[in-house]
């Protein structure tokens, strides 16, 4: 997916949450460098969660939603 992100996306696994992050952050023209010096995450983080690693700290995950300005919403299945 290019541009703009949906205002809401559907993720099931680390996979595809490292590349929606990856996608927002270079839609914000940022580097993963830039990211990390004004979150509280460093850059190898940054980089294993957007290759989709499973077992990431789910705090600096938030850390860096915050950081990309993303909300994380649950909702429950068949509610949509």
């Amino acid at each position: 997916m290019r541009g703009k992100l949906k205002s809401s996306i559907k993720i099931n696994n680390p996979k595809g949450l490292g590349q929606h992050l990856r996608e927002e952050r270079k839609r914000l023209k940022l580097t993963q460098k830039e990211i990390s010096e004004f979150s509280d995450v460093g850059r190898k983080f940054i980089i294993e969660l957007e290759k989709g690693k499973a077992t990431a700290q789910i705090g600096k995950v938030f850390e860096l939603l915050n950081s990309l300005g993303l909300e994380l919403h649950l909702i429950k299945r068949g509610d949509r």
